[in-house]
């Protein structure tokens, strides 16, 4: 069952966002880092919660084993684009021993009709290129490149 989740699913939450984190500094080490404390995990979910993010859970009898965070983007009319309500989407991790039961795909599925509902023109993700896994993932629900973000890192000085 997805739901929406509240600060009350904080402490279930952060575990997941540990398996999360441990994914991005695995693969990234030069920018992310798994040091962050139980603690640290529930402020960020905390913090994001308190400033308008939203966080799906699919439950498996009451226990998220997979989760789903998203915050509104609102662009303006300019001179050169038109008004947009975008949702993007920021997280999304499913307990491992939980994959391949199309529980991320369900996520999706329920953060569209959300964002819909609420008038979204759109949703957006970011992906790290690392990311085979979630860009399979994000194209197998429609979702299709827009804009390449490129980096290069620096030698410190």
């Amino acid at each position: 069952m997805i739901t929406p989740c509240t600060t009350s699913d904080i402490p279930a939450l952060a575990a997941l966002l540990r398996g999360l984190q441990s994914h991005h500094a695995a693969h990234l080490p030069q920018r992310f880092h798994d040091r962050a404390t139980e603690a640290d995990l529930r402020d960020v979910l905390h913090d994001a919660l308190s400033e308008g993010a939203e966080l799906l859970a699919y439950r498996v009898e009451g226990v998220p084993r997979g989760y789903l965070m998203w915050r509104w983007r609102e662009r303006p009319a300019s001179a050169l684009e038109h008004p947009a309500r975008l949702a993007q989407l920021d997280h999304i991790w499913t307990d491992p021993s939980w994959r391949r039961r199309g529980i991320a795909r369900r996520l999706i599925a329920a953060f569209e009709a959300r964002a819909a509902r609420s008038g979204a023109t759109g949703w957006i993700v970011a992906l790290h290129s690392f990311n085979a896994a979630s860009r399979g993932l994000m194209a197998g629900a429609g979702a299709q490149p827009s804009v390449e973000v490129l980096e290069k890192r620096l030698a410190p000085v």
